[in-house]
């Protein structure tokens, strides 16, 4: 697994219709950013963070929050695989971007992950992982109709096959139930929730994470 970070591109400046609003997490925190595919994840991580898609490895933005997008792994291996159809190597691109998780994790740096959330077993490991590292888990999920989020993949031409795209509606329809007992009920362990729609998605300016204190002086 490759260990070089790709520093963040400064984000364009661009006007935005005020208030925008700004997330606030505390210092060693995971958010995962939920949502089927096309609901706006990749777009809003995009805006926030001055991405452009081509990255091949995890993004480490100038105020030290790393950014893990499952794109940057398909980057990576689409040079070495290009010539055997994606859908026998997807599995591989997942592998390496759990594994870049766990990476970034490690650092004790914020971390913010482009997932979708569906895969209860997954939720399940990932909740594992964080409460075993000391890492806070916090929930961000975009929800869009399947409709709009359809619509969305086609657009920007990033998009899964039309039968992978109804399993992650149907799973999606059960985090859905699940947000109505709290954050444990929908990844055990997290400690907060916040469902959007993509209106309330595109009025985020930032996700700010606070710095984690310092410890006392020792007096001798």
């Amino acid at each position: 697994m490759p260990t070089s970070l790709r520093p963040a591109p400064a984000a364009p400046t661009a006007l935005r219709t005020p208030p925008a609003d700004v997330l606030r997490y505390p210092g060693r925190s995971l958010v995962l950013l939920g949502g089927v595919p096309g609901a706006g994840k990749s777009t809003l991580l995009n805006r926030l963070y001055g991405l452009d898609g081509t990255a091949t490895a995890t993004v480490r933005t100038s105020d030290g929050v790393r950014v893990v997008d499952s794109q940057q792994s398909r980057n990576r291996l689409t040079p070495l695989l290009r010539r055997v159809p994606y859908p026998a190597w997807r599995w591989v691109v997942h592998v390496l971007h759990y594994l870049r998780v766990a990476a970034a994790l490690r650092t004790g740096d914020p971390v913010v992950v482009h997932e979708t959330g569906t895969r209860r077993a997954v939720r399940r490991l990932l909740g594992w992982y964080c409460r075993r590292s000391g890492v806070g888990v916090h929930l961000l999920l975009i929800d869009v109709a399947p409709g709009e989020a359809r619509r969305s993949q086609y657009a920007r031409g990033r998009r899964v096959t039309a039968r992978s795209h109804r399993a992650h509606t149907r799973r999606w329809r059960r985090v859905l139930a699940a947000c109505g007992g709290g954050p444990g009920a929908v990844l055990p362990g997290s400690r907060s929730l916040l469902l959007v729609d993509r209106r309330r998605a595109d009025r985020i300016g930032a996700i700010r994470f606070t710095a984690a204190p310092a410890p006392p002086a020792v007096r001798r």
